[in-house]
């Protein structure tokens, strides 16, 4: 049956976030250089005039449940993310055209299992220890860049089921709601090959489509780069169209839907190859200053088909102050809530489960530099796993990142 799976990630946005710490930092240091390496005497400014962007993250979590869940204990777990861009027109080749590749090397404990949650506290738990292609496209981008077609390896939340203010928390369903990630499409720790059709029809609408291999990697070799195409994989696919904001105010409205025809057994055990749902995101910025300064708000909204899956509803919601204190102007600040339910059908089968899991996140920037991001996060997280004897579980996180 599709239910929640013991490990699971969330959203890989980590670029948008790393990006928009870069740039808060050069606002505060404008000589300072935003990696931690330098410039390699020059070599990497030189390269990127010939099309090539680099960039490797290493990202540091260290997670304490102090309180309840499944155990007390500290786990700590870290990923390194390498990626390369190739713009064929700055190469000299031909125009409007991106290859990507993106590496992620992941080591540590799993602190999923102290806590018993299925929302995973950190969205960058692994499933397992080693070193994969996560990315692996190239994209053309057509009619003035409004369209783009994408092929390869490629994640579904770096377009879909996307908000650029949730991406600060450390849940992994305030990034991609476990209404979908629960059903097992491409996205962070495996993904899978697929097409992805982009289409800005106006500057301020959107419309975003794609199909992926319904089975990302090999469930059975997690280790490793594993792209493989069995027969009753089927396929995922998604679609989403929007809104976005346009002078003065950001904003995004977004709705989309996706539909799964892997084979798979239901909650009842009886053997399917269609498993769907819906879901609505939206955010916006209350108000900003030209400084960056400012307060935005977002929240999602999923559902999925309650006779496949364990979870049917799902609700988020957060709110981030970017420069609480106008001594420090690149901080961010956030308080958030994800709130998973379990469908009528599945507390039949389960009547002792809880009805929902519910985590609360509080969490704190600090760009010390440019090139170096400390996030302190706590999380209480209530019925972790919907399950009825566990204790509410309270977990404290830190995250350090770093642009070498």
């Amino acid at each position: 049956m599709e239910r929640v799976l013991s490990v699971r990630g969330g959203a890989r946005a980590w670029a948008l976030l790393a990006g928009s710490w870069l740039a808060q930092g050069a606002t505060a240091a404008d000589d300072a250089q935003p990696w931690l390496l330098g410039d390699w005497n020059g070599h990497r400014s030189a390269l990127a005039e010939r099309g090539l962007d680099m960039e490797f993250v290493a990202t540091s979590d260290v997670m304490a449940v102090v309180d309840g869940g499944r155990s007390r204990g500290v786990e700590a777990l870290g990923n390194l993310d390498v990626v390369f861009n190739l713009d064929t027109g700055t190469a000299g080749w031909w125009q409007n055209g991106t290859f990507r590749m993106h590496i992620i090397g992941a080591v540590g404990g799993f602190p999923s299992q102290r806590v018993g949650d299925i929302q995973i506290s950190s969205n960058h738990e692994a499933i397992v220890n080693t070193v994969t292609f996560y990315g692996l496209s190239y994209e053309q981008r057509l009619l003035d860049d409004r369209l783009g077609l994408l092929v390869g390896l490629h994640e579904i939340n770096e377009d879909f089921y996307l908000t650029e203010m949730s991406t600060l928390f450390m849940n992994s369903s305030l990034g991609i709601g476990i209404d979908v990630t629960q059903a097992g499409p491409s996205t962070f720790p495996v993904t899978a090959p697929g097409i992805r059709l982009r289409l800005n029809w106006t500057p301020n609408t959107y419309l975003l489509a794609a199909v992926y291999d319904g089975v990302a990697g090999d469930p059975d070799n997690p280790y490793g780069p594993q792209i493989q195409f069995d027969h009753g994989d089927g396929v995922f696919a998604i679609a989403e169209a929007g809104l976005l904001g346009g002078e003065g105010r950001y904003y995004k409205l977004g709705v989309g839907g996706w539909y799964r025809t892997a084979n798979f057994d239901d909650l009842d055990g009886v053997p399917r190859d269609d498993n769907s749902g819906i879901y609505a995101i939206a955010e916006s910025d209350l108000w900003r200053q030209e400084d960056g300064r400012g307060v935005g708000v977002f929240t999602q909204l999923g559902f999925a088909d309650g006779d496949n899956n364990q979870i049917s509803t799902y609700v988020g919601a957060g709110v981030n102050w970017t420069g609480p204190c106008a001594c420090r102007p690149a901080d961010v600040a956030g308080l958030a809530l994800a709130h998973a339910r379990n469908g009528d059908h599945f507390m039949r089968l389960d009547p002792t489960a809880e009805r929902a899991e519910t985590a609360l996140e509080l969490t704190y920037l600090v760009t010390p530099a440019p090139w170096l991001s400390v996030q302190p996060d706590l999380q209480y997280v209530i019925d972790p796993g919907t399950d009825g004897t566990l204790d509410d579980a309270l977990v404290l996180g830190l995250r350090v990142q770093i642009a070498l």
